[in-house]
């Protein structure tokens, strides 16, 4: 510091670095994408944009001028990318064009350029990104390091329309269909993305999946514990270790024979022996895909810590997956563990986009630990507990289930806790499964006694059941007739029939119960222009399971605000397009429709605006764009080109146009009808005049 005494004296430099300007980040980050040949280091960089300048992103993100400028700029990246043959890395020119892409435009934001490039590099080169964290493995992310999203769509496997959200926080700016940024979270755990089993946890889930949680116990007198309760106990494990290893058993065949691939165990009922010797049973050619054998009490490491620790068991895969505790438990048993270190959440990534957690116990019940794992996109939890109560648990995992779509089981044991105190048994429940089709995203499992059974979750179709000792065996299927000789077949019909089997093959086992439809609403919104009626459709996602990549119009189920269909359609409409209501006019209503394989009951709101208004950007989670397409023309699929595609890429020529839904077409074929009737009678009650 200089002072008037030493007019010699050299200034310091500044305490603080001077931060970089606007226009330094900008030309950094363009230099970077110019050199940067993996996608997945691009789009971080892309996104880290995004996620600081955040505010500035959503006030231009609302503005139809600067999307459509926006739009316009991107064009010639996404051409050059389309064209491009390498689907391994970004080439020089794809390279340059988006560094070119972020030159300093008038009135146009280089964070909202950015945001559109992100979702252009996910979605074209989303099979990059998987081989890129693959080539990390195993990958522990940091704060702000990219993170892989399951893949996974629930509603493929699901008979039902799941209750939780399609996606995760669709509309969050850090983040693409297939990446996320890590937050805070990442520094309270040691968060692994472990891909050495991608293509053994293939298929680990399927339609006909069926996840069992075992139940060998029927009271604390059943394991060795203390007398005092008050006193710290370690270990914990069963009074007659060789009956315990034979129940077991017999509930995982009982599992295995009622149709589970997905078995677990509950926590400390085996011990680490014991639980090495349940291998067999992803050995057999009739047991489980994957066993999680419970927990078991320890001792290991340096210096030598006291350890809970699950150890799970997959097919095809000959060492555990292991997981440590770092949740004791303190009442009503004070479990004497010593957790070690930093926890750590490990999440093994399948190649169909499952993100398999264990868990045990109490580490369910840690906010942090599953906001972690949600964070992370866990969408296939299993833990083994030990609990008098699962009650506090729902709340924890009907949060996974309802962010990530998770499917959860917990196995709990015993069936009965004595309170010495209180002289009291508690019944807890025995199982707690979460899946997104259930009404509540959870269901907790009791049973009639106390004795060992097995409870079952249908993944297709959210069926829970509890069956008590022998009664554990589901019955029998009865079998479908030999099909015919398939040279006898066309091919058409060879690939109709698989169709049928695939969507509507659990029908040929019984007849269809009563259907509960579920109220519904879609938006049928006109405009007019100088060459003809238009009516407004959405282009849907592509990787969605339901009518991917076609033309449908915005709507969706009704909420519990909604005051009605018309309330409903116009609400979906905002959320999936970014339409201002302010904009449309509404005509009235169609006769309601339903749409068995959706359970929907869905009713069209006619509705008119002479320049409809987008105020938000599209749901990128489900609409790719929206498309203003002249009526008299929809049946060719050919679009109105005097008319802007909000959101959307260039067309790529009629023949890549896409096809409109089937509940699409049937309504517009209505509303067609309707408009050429009044039209016919001079016009009166026709949208527009």
């Amino acid at each position: 510091m200089t002072t008037e005494s030493d007019s010699s004296a050299v200034p310091c430099s500044p305490c603080v670095a001077r931060l970089q300007s606007p226009e330094e980040r900008l030309h950094s980050l363009r230099a970077h994408l110019f050199d940067e040949t993996d996608p997945l280091v691009t789009l971080t960089h892309l996104l880290h944009l995004c996620r600081d300048e955040h505010q500035v992103l959503w006030a231009q993100a609302a503005n139809p001028d600067i999307r459509a400028k926006v739009t316009s700029i991107v064009a010639p990246v996404r051409a050059i990318a389309e064209s491009s043959s390498s689907r391994e890395n970004l080439a020089a020119p794809i390279r340059k064009a988006l560094a070119d892409a972020l030159a300093p435009d008038d009135g146009v934001a280089p964070v909202t350029i950015a945001h559109e490039l992100a979702q252009l590099v996910d979605e074209r080169y989303r099979d990059c990104l998987v081989a890129s964290f693959q080539r990390r493995n195993p990958y522990q992310p940091a704060a702000g390091d990219p993170i892989p999203l399951g893949g996974f769509d629930i509603r493929s496997v699901l008979d039902m329309r799941p209750t939780a959200p399609p996606w995760r926080l669709a509309n969050r700016l850090d983040q693409t269909r297939h990446v996320r940024l890590a937050g805070d979270w990442a520094t309270q755990f040691r968060v692994v993305f472990d891909y050495s089993l991608f293509e053994a946890l293939q298929g680990v889930v399927t339609r006909d999946t069926v996840i069992a949680t075992c139940h060998p116990n029927r009271d604390l007198d059943e394991f060795r514990l203390p007398a005092d309760p008050t006193r710290p106990v370690f270990p914990i494990r069963a009074a007659n270790p060789r009956r315990q290893l034979r129940v077991i058993d017999q509930l995982i065949g009982a599992a295995v024979r009622a149709g589970a691939s997905i078995v677990v165990l509950p926590e400390l009922c085996l011990t680490k022996s014991q639980a090495q010797t349940l291998q067999q049973w992803v050995r057999r050619d009739d047991g489980a895909h994957l066993l999680i054998a419970g927990s078991f009490h320890h001792v290991s490491g340096s210096p030598r810590m006291r350890r809970n620790t699950a150890v799970a068991w997959l097919r095809g895969h000959p060492d555990p997956l292991t997981y440590d505790k770092h949740s004791p438990a303190e009442h009503p048993i004070n479990e004497d563990i010593q957790p070690q270190g930093w926890p750590e959440l490990r999440i093994y990534v399948s190649a169909d986009g499952w993100h398999l957690a264990l868990a045990v116990c109490r580490d369910l019940l840690n906010p942090q630990a599953v906001h972690a794992l949600s964070e992370a996109g866990a969408n296939l939890v299993l833990a083994p507990a030990m609990s008098e109560r699962l009650t506090p648990f729902t709340g924890q995992i009907a949060h996974l289930v309802g962010s990530g779509q998770a499917l959860v089981a917990v196995a709990n044991n015993p069936a009965d806790w004595f309170h010495a105190r209180r002289h009291e048994v508690h019944h807890p429940a025995r199982a707690l499964f979460g899946h997104p089709g259930l009404g509540q995203q959870i269901r907790l499992v009791a049973s009639r006694d106390s004795g060992p059974g097995i409870a079952t979750m249908h993944v297709r179709s959210a069926s829970i059941r509890w069956a008590e000792g022998e009664d554990a065996v589901a019955a029998a299927r009865e079998p479908l007739p030999e099909p015919l000789s398939s040279n006898a077949l066309p091919h058409w019909v060879e690939s109709l029939a698989a169709t049928l089997d695939r969507r509507y093959g659990a029908f040929a086992q019984h007849h269809p119960d009563q259907v509960a439809l579920r109220p519904a609403a879609i938006l049928v919104l006109l405009t007019d222009g100088p060459t003809g009626l238009r009516v407004a459709l959405t282009e849907r996602a592509s990787d969605l399971a339901d009518y991917p990549g076609l033309l449908t119009f915005p709507g969706g189920g009704q909420d519990r605000a909604d005051t009605g269909p018309v309330s409903t359609a116009i609400r979906e409409a905002a959320e999936e397009t970014g339409l201002d209501p302010t904009s449309v006019h509404v005509l009235g209503v169609l006769p309601s429709m339903a749409d068995p394989e959706s359970k929907f009951l869905v009713t069209p709101v006619v509705a008119w605006s002479s320049q409809p208004r987008y105020t938000s950007p599209v749901n990128i989670a489900e609409v790719t764009c929206v498309r203003h397409v002249l009526l008299s023309e929809i049946g060719a699929g050919q679009e109105d080109g005097d008319v802007p595609v909000v959101s959307c890429r260039p067309g790529d020529g009629d023949d890549a146009q896409p096809q409109v839904g089937i509940l699409t077409a049937t309504v517009i074929n209505a509303v067609s009808a309707l408009i050429k009737r009044h039209q016919s009678e001079g016009g009166h009650g026709a949208p527009g005049g």
